[in-house]
C-alpha cells in the first residue's frame, strides 16, 4: 500500500489496549490455578474451556461477546443480525477444540427494554443457533437503568458443547510442513470494530454490519471425514492473525497465498498500516485449519457448504512467527492465550 508511513491509526489509537488486555488474562490466568481441578483437560489455542466428565467424554465451554458492534447497530436503527454474531463468536471457539456445539444461553442487559429492539435480537440468537445446529436453551434479560442509558444494552453469550478424549484437539501434533487451510471471512466478522467506527464514515458503516460466518457444520464434517487428519483449528478474532500463534508455541506460520480481502476492510486499510490490519482483522481468513494433508476434497466440504476454502501455506519452523508472502514483515508479537 502507498503512502503507509503516513498512517498512524492503530487499534490503541481507538482506545483498545491489546497488551494490557493481554496482562489481564494473564493475571487471570495465574488467579484462577488455585481452583483448577485435575479433570481440566487442555484444548489447542484456549478458545474453550474443557472439563472431563468421565475418562473419555467432557463438556466445552466458552462465552464472548460482539464488542462495540453493538453501537454500530445502535447508530443504524439495525439490531437484527447481532444475535447471529453472538452465537458465531461462542460456536466458533468451541470447534477449535474440536467440540460439537450443542447449547446456547444469552445474557441482556439493558437501560429500558424495547420490545422490537429485544425481539430482533432473539430473533438472531434463534437464527444463529440453528445455522450452528444448537439448542437456545435460556437466558437472562436484565432492566439496569443508571447502569446503562435507556437506548442503549450489552449482550453476552454462553455455550456448552462435547466432545471424546480422542477428538479432542490439543495442538500438540501441529508440526513444520502441515499445510494450512484458510476458509473465508464474511466481512469484520465481531472484532476491531473500535477502531473500524474511528476510521470510517457513519455512512459506511452498513457493509460492517454483515454477521460473523458460523463454520460449525462444515468444520464437524470435516472432523468427521478426515479424523485424524486435522491437527489445529484457529477463529480468527480479536488480536488478527496473531491467533495463529495460539496454537503450538514451538512453530509458525508461512501464508502464502491469502483470500480476498472483503471490501469494508479495504477502506479501512486506506487509514491503517498494512501490519497493524494483520495484527486487528482477519484480513479476509475467518478460521484457519492446520492439517496433515493436502487432499483437495477437504475444500469441498467447505464450498458444499457455501464458504470458500484455500490452501493458503503451511507450519514453518520460525517459532512464534507469522510470515505473510508479499509484506516485508512478520507478526512475532505472540497473542496470550
Amino acid at each position: 500500500m502507498t503512502g503507509e508511513s503516513k498512517l498512524k491509526e492503530t487499534y490503541a489509537s481507538s482506545g483498545v489496549q491489546i497488551k494490557k488486555a493481554e496482562a489481564f488474562v494473564e493475571r487471570i490466568k495465574s488467579t484462577a490455578k488455585r481452583n483448577q481441578h485435575q479433570q481440566m483437560w487442555r484444548g489447542a489455542g484456549g478458545y474453550a474451556s474443557v472439563y472431563g466428565m468421565t475418562e473419555d467424554t467432557a463438556v466445552a465451554v466458552t462465552t464472548d461477546g460482539v464488542g462495540t458492534k453493538l453501537l454500530v447497530a445502535h447508530a443504524l436503527g439495525k439490531f437484527d443480525t447481532l444475535g447471529i454474531d453472538l452465537v458465531a463468536m461462542c460456536a466458533n471457539d468451541l470447534i477449535c477444540v474440536g467440540a460439537t456445539p450443542n447449547l446456547f444461553l444469552d445474557y441482556f442487559a439493558v437501560g429500558k427494554l424495547n420490545d422490537k429492539v429485544a425481539d430482533d435480537i432473539i430473533a438472531g440468537i434463534v437464527e444463529g443457533c440453528d445455522r450452528a445446529g444448537m439448542i437456545l436453551a435460556g437466558g437472562e434479560t436484565a432492566e439496569m437503568p443508571g447502569v446503562y442509558e435507556p437506548d442503549h444494552f450489552d449482550l453476552a453469550g454462553f455455550a456448552v458443547g462435547s466432545v471424546s478424549k480422542s477428538s479432542l484437539i490439543t495442538g500438540e501434533k501441529i508440526k513444520a510442513g502441515q499445510k494450512v487451510i484458510a476458509v473465508a471471512s464474511t466481512g469484520i466478522h465481531s472484532n476491531g470494530l473500535s477502531l473500524a467506527r474511528r476510521v470510517l464514515p457513519e455512512s459506511q458503516w452498513a457493509d460492517i454490519l454483515e454477521p460473523t460466518a458460523i463454520y460449525v457444520k462444515p468444520v464437524l464434517q470435516l472432523l468427521n471425514r478426515f479424523a485424524g487428519k486435522i491437527t489445529g483449528i484457529v477463529h480468527i478474532t480479536g488480536g488478527g492473525w496473531r491467533n495463529l500463534l495460539r496454537l503450538q508455541p514451538s512453530v509458525g506460520f508461512s501464508v502464502t497465498k491469502s483470500l480476498a480481502v472483503p471490501d469494508s476492510l479495504q477502506r479501512i486499510a486506506q487509514s491503517v498500516e498494512t501490519a497493524e490490519m494483520y495484527k486487528t482483522f482477519n484480513m479476509g481468513m475467518g478460521l484457519a485449519i492446520t492439517v496433515d494433508s493436502d487432499d483437495e476434497a477437504m475444500l469441498e466440504i467447505f464450498k458444499e457448504a457455501g464458504h470458500h476454502a484455500a490452501f493458503a501455506g503451511e507450519v514453518s519452523d520460525r517459532a512464534g512467527v507469522v510470515e505473510i508472502s508479499g509484506f516485508d514483515f512478520v507478526l512475532e508479537d505472540k497473542l496470550k492465550d
